[in-house]
């Protein structure tokens, strides 16, 4: 098996969005906001039905609960606005994992960070999510490597003791 794994993949809005999308689906904070949001829209809701008077409670209610519903969304479009300023946003990536390393290149520039740097991954649907911080992470689509691919890149974490996150 090589050594170092080298994948080609196109830095996309849509390919922003699912990985964000993954990542904020295991927030469990977000979970819990869209459950109190529905639950003030639902009391909201009985505002206006005239189970209590004040319609200015029920509006707030019902401010406060789409809010909540609607927190994920939210974030994923303000994660998107900032990912649209990213140095790579759009362009064609190759990425290049080794027992060592990733190394990142498109067209003339690129990086590299050893596996120190990371302090945790998960394996979602649609790749890899290599994190440095509760909410920054760096990704890799599943859907441009192999099996064998995958598998390789699990045990290159694991020997780096990069931590799996629940």
């Amino acid at each position: 098996m090589p050594e170092t794994i080298i994948l080609n993949y196109q830095l996309s809005k849509d390919l922003w969005r699912q990985f964000y999308d993954a990542h904020y689906g295991c927030d469990p904070s977000i979970k819990f906001h869209y459950l109190w949001g529905a639950i003030c829209i639902v009391i909201g809701a009985l505002g206006f039905g005239g189970f209590y008077e004040s319609r200015i409670i029920a509006g707030l209610m019902m401010a406060t609960g789409f809010y909540g519903v609607l927190a994920k969304h939210l974030l994923i479009l303000k994660s998107l606005r900032g990912a649209c300023q990213h140095p790579f946003f759009g362009k064609e990536l190759t990425v290049a994992v080794s027992p060592a390393e990733i190394s990142v290149r498109s067209e003339n520039s690129g990086y590299s960070q050893p596996w120190d740097n990371f302090v945790g991954y998960r394996k979602l649907d649609p790749g890899f999510l290599l994190y440095h911080d509760k909410n920054a992470f760096f990704f890799i689509p599943i859907a441009v490597m192999t099996a064998g691919n995958a598998r390789r890149i699990v045990q290159i974490l694991d020997a780096a003791e990069v931590p799996k996150h629940k």
